[in-house]
């Protein structure tokens, strides 16, 4: 009988401590604070766009910030027949005042087109030194140059970079294909 009372009193002690580490082991109750609505609704802001090209009604529009090229085009009554979505990011977020052109087949959209290869290129009438120096072979030598050239008179082409001496002929071919002009 000892036996029994000392194998019980040694189980409830084991029992206990089982207990007791699954206690500090727990997770912390977590709080939850409830949020009351606010009166007046966050008005929610909104952008325009510029639409254009082989959509169904080209224009402005108005949406949602935070809306992509795909929504401005589905917003112009989505792309006709023609169209060449194949050369847009429609994934492409929206700013304020941009344009989307919708390219036709075989057409190449117009510099700075949001959502298109153009919208990359760089003009060299309106670039800032930073910008310009982005592009492979201009340093902040050539930027500055390539800057108090243009403001004495805009370029006309993209090749006025070497014949006014800007730069030479192997850095004009490499960034021909980023550069543009507005």
């Amino acid at each position: 009988m000892p036996r029994i009372v000392l194998l019980a009193v040694a189980a409830a002690i084991a029992l206990g401590g089982v207990v007791a580490v699954a206690k500090l082991r727990a997770p912390a109750p977590v709080s939850i604070a409830v949020v009351e609505e606010s009166a007046t609704p966050t008005a929610v802001p909104f952008i325009y766009i510029d639409v254009g090209g082989a959509v169904a009604r080209p224009g402005v529009i108005r949406l949602t910030a935070g809306t992509r090229v795909g929504d401005a085009i589905a917003s112009a009554g989505g792309p006709t027949p023609d169209a060449d979505l194949a050369q847009l990011n429609r994934a492409a977020p929206l700013r304020d005042g941009a344009r989307v052109y919708v390219p036709r087949i075989g057409e190449v959209p117009p510099a700075g087109s949001l959502g298109s290869p153009a919208e990359t290129k760089i003009d060299i009438n309106h670039a800032t030194a930073a910008e310009l120096e982005t592009l492979p072979g201009v340093g902040p030598a050539t930027a500055s140059r390539i800057i108090r050239s243009r403001d004495q008179r805009p370029f006309a082409k993209i090749e006025e970079l070497q014949t006014r001496g800007l730069v030479t002929a192997r850095v004009l071919t490499d960034i021909r294909d980023l550069l543009t002009l507005r």
